[in-house]
Formats: structure tokens, sequence, C-alpha cells
């Protein structure tokens, strides 16, 4: 039941974010000038607009055995943080500014539950051995693997000998993570990697952030003299 609970929630989150438009950048500048001078509503606009590119982050975090909702909520701490330092007027794009702050959210949360429970090289070394025999086999078979065969796999390949109720507790640890093929919405054929994927953000976040560098570079040399800012371009090959 409470797995229930708990993949009915991501669910529901995943599909309200995944309706929320996208800013143009120029919307996303006359927002965020708006946020800037105190609007709350253009700031809470600024941040639902970006919580897809939390989702984009974190999914890249799991596997340290912490709940996928709990990498989110640092993930949105992080972008809440970053929303309200964001200045619209250095020209670069929001999201290049506000990863570096989902990110740090993230990792301080990771390395707070690392501080709280401190888990044993051993125990570490035998969760990856039987994710990595987990996700081999899923590929061989094509479909979910039986722990038999994952204890039987790690006894030839590995040379471990685990029982098949520790390789169950391993899997369940990991499966709270939320898995990528996760079904959001059967009725529609949906998956969780569709709505992570959406949009291509992965691909419009490596967009704004190679803008975002351009026009940090043009900032600098802007404020350099002509001798420097031709050093800088020919020794960086930034011409």
């Amino acid at each position: 039941m409470k797995k229930l609970t708990y993949e009915k929630g991501i669910t529901y989150y995943l599909k309200l974010i995944s309706k929320i438009p996208l800013l143009s950048a120029e919307e996303e500048k006359e927002i965020a000038l708006k946020a800037k001078q105190g609007d709350k509503e253009a700031l809470e606009k600024l941040i639902k607009s970006n919580l897809r590119f939390v989702v984009n982050v974190a999914k890249n975090y799991t596997g340290y055995g912490i709940p996928f909702q709990e990498l989110i909520s640092a993930g949105n701490i992080g972008l809440i943080e970053a929303a309200k330092r964001f200045d619209p007027e250095r020209g670069v794009r929001f999201i290049s500014y506000a990863i570096w702050w989902i990110k740090q959210s993230i990792l301080q949360t990771i390395q707070n539950q690392k501080d709280i429970i401190k888990i044993p090289q051993k125990t570490q070394n035998l969760s990856i051995k039987i994710d990595t025999a987990y996700l081999a086999l899923k590929e061989q078979l094509n479909r979910e693997p039986k722990y038999s065969e994952i204890k039987e796999y790690l006894k030839k390949y590995e040379n471990v000998d685990v029982d098949e109720e520790t390789i169950e507790s391993y899997l369940l640890i990991k499966r709270h993570s939320v898995s990528l093929d996760m079904p959001i919405d059967s009725d529609e054929g949906t998956f969780f990697i569709d709505l992570v994927t959406k949009h291509s953000t992965k691909d419009i976040e490596e967009d704004i952030v190679r803008e975002s560098i351009r026009k940090e570079i043009d900032y600098v040399l802007s404020h350099l003299n002509e001798r420097e800012r031709y050093i800088i371009i020919h020794r960086f090959g930034l011409d």
C-alpha cells in the first residue's frame, strides 16, 4: 500500500509539471525582472516553469538510497533559492544559473543522508554488484529477472554467494528511487521517462547553457582592452 501511494504521488506530480509550459527567452526575462522587483506571482511562475528541469537533474542522482521525491524536493529548494537571487540583466538564461543551485541542494541532501547513515564499503560494493547483475539480466532476458537468477549470476560471474532475501532487500531500496520505466498513465501509454524528456529538456538545457556561456564570455571580453581581448580570444580559440 505504501509503494502504491508513493508511486501515485510521484505520478501526479510529474503529470502536473509536464503541463506547465516552458518560457521563451523573452518571456523569462520579463518575468524574472518582475520577480526581482518583488512580484511574488512572477517569482512563482519563474519557479514553476522550470520544475521539470529539476526532475531532469534529480534523476541523475538516484541510486544513493534516497527516495526520488526527496531528491526532487531538494532540487526544488535549490531552484527557489536561484530564482530569488537571479539577475536577468546579466543576459544569462535562468536555468544555466539555477543548475548549480539545484545540484548543490541535491548533493547536500545526499551528504546529509550519508552523515546520518554510514554505509560500510562492503555493503556499497554488494549493492553495486546486485544492481549490475539485475540490469544485465533484465537486458539479456528482456524481462524482470527473478531473485534466483540474480543469485546464480552473482555466483557465476562475481564469485559472490548471497541469499535471495538479501537480493530482494537491496532491490526494494533501489526500486524506491523510482524506475524510468514506471507507468504514469496506463490509458495513454505514458511512462516516467516520457515526462522527464518531454520537449527534450536535456537538449534545451544544454543549448541554454551553451548560449549563456557564450554571453558570459562576451560580457567579460567587453570589459577588456583591445590587446587583452586579442590575447584571450586567440589563446582559447574564441574567434
